[in-house]
C-alpha cells in the first residue's frame, strides 16, 4: 500500500512540476476511442450481477518511452473478477508514451472501469449484445498483434448482402461533412487498427489526417463495419491492418461540387 500511495504523489507531483512542458501518455485514438471501445468490449461477470456486486476497479501503473505497460498497482476493485475483466481489456489497449519538452519519457497512468449494473444494461442495449460471440474459434488468447500480411487468412469486411464490397457500403452510407464540402475539402483518411479476435475494432490510429470532419466520418464508418478476424494456423489472431477513404469533390455541369468517396483496405 506504501507503494501504491507513493506512487500516485509521484504521478501527480509530476504532473504539477512540469506544467505545460509535460503531455501525459494517452491511449492510442485518445480518450473518447478507448472509452467507446471499454462499452464495445466489457463483459460484466454473470456471477457479480445475480449477486448485485458494483464498484470501480481503479489501477495505477508504469508507461515506459516505448510506450510498454508495466508495474500494475490495483488501488481499488470490488471484486477480483472484476480485476481480471478490467486487466483483460487493459491488455488490449496500446498506449502512446508521455513526452516533457517533446521527448518520450517514462511516466505512471492511471486506468478505471466503474462496474454498474443499470449503466452495463444500457450499454448492452446500445450496443445490441450481452454476451460477445467470436465468429471463428478457436481463438489465440497471447495477446499477440499480427500484422495483415503474415496470416494465412487476413481479416475482411462481413456484410448482409453478400454482394456488397467495403467500397460499395461506404460509398452507400458515408456522410461526407457538411464542412468539407462548403470548405471544398478533400484527401485520403488513412486509419490503422487492429482487429480483434472476437472482430471488434480497437486502437484506431488516424495515420494520415484530412480536416473539416473527413477524419471523425471516416473512424465512425470503420465502427459500422463487421469484421471477420485475421487467422493464423487456424486461429484467430489479433491482426493490425489499414483502410483509406478518399474524399474528394467533382464539380458538375451545374457547378455543384458532388461528393466522391473511393476506398480501400489491409495497405
Amino acid at each position: 500500500m506504501k507503494n501504491t500511495l507513493l506512487s500516485i504523489v509521484l504521478f501527480i507531483m509530476s504532473n504539477i512540476l512540469f506544467g505545460q512542458d509535460f503531455i501525459d501518455a494517452q491511449p492510442v485514438g485518445g480518450n473518447q476511442q478507448l472509452h467507446y471501445f471499454i462499452n464495445q468490449e466489457l463483459t460484466y461477470p454473470r456471477e457479480m450481477i445475480d449477486q448485485n456486486i458494483e464498484g470501480k476497479v481503479y489501477f495505477i501503473f508504469d508507461i515506459d518511452e516505448n510506450g510498454h505497460t508495466s508495474g500494475i498497482r490495483n488501488v481499488q476493485s470490488p471484486d477480483e473478477r472484476a480485476f481480471n475483466e478490467t486487466i483483460r481489456i487493459f491488455k488490449l489497449i496500446e498506449w502512446a508514451p508521455a513526452t516533457l519538452r517533446g521527448f518520450p519519457v517514462k511516466s505512471i497512468k492511471h486506468f478505471e472501469i466503474d462496474f454498474n449494473i443499470k449503466k452495463y444494461n444500457r450499454i448492452c442495449k446500445a450496443r445490441g449484445y450481452t454476451t460477445i460471440i467470436n465468429p471463428y474459434e478457436p481463438v489465440d488468447t497471447s495477446g499477440k498483434v499480427y500484422w495483415y500480411k503474415n496470416l494465412h487468412t487476413a481479416p475482411y469486411p462481413i456484410f448482409a448482402d453478400k454482394k456488397m464490397t467495403l467500397a460499395g457500403y461506404i460509398a452507400a452510407n458515408l456522410e461526407y461533412p457538411d464542412a468539407a464540402i462548403r470548405q471544398n475539402v478533400s484527401g485520403v483518411v488513412k486509419l490503422s487498427f487492429i482487429v480483434e479476435t472476437n472482430g471488434k475494432i480497437s486502437n484506431v490510429l488516424t495515420v494520415n489526417s484530412v480536416g473539416a470532419g473527413c477524419n471523425e466520418e471516416a473512424i465512425r464508418m470503420l465502427y459500422l463495419i463487421k469484421w471477420m478476424p485475421g487467422v493464423f494456423d487456424d486461429k484467430a489472431v489479433r491482426t493490425r491492418t489499414s483502410m483509406s477513404i478518399s474524399f474528394s469533390l467533382d464539380q458538375g455541369p451545374d457547378g455543384i461540387f458532388n461528393p466522391v468517396v473511393k476506398s480501400s483496405y489491409g495497405g
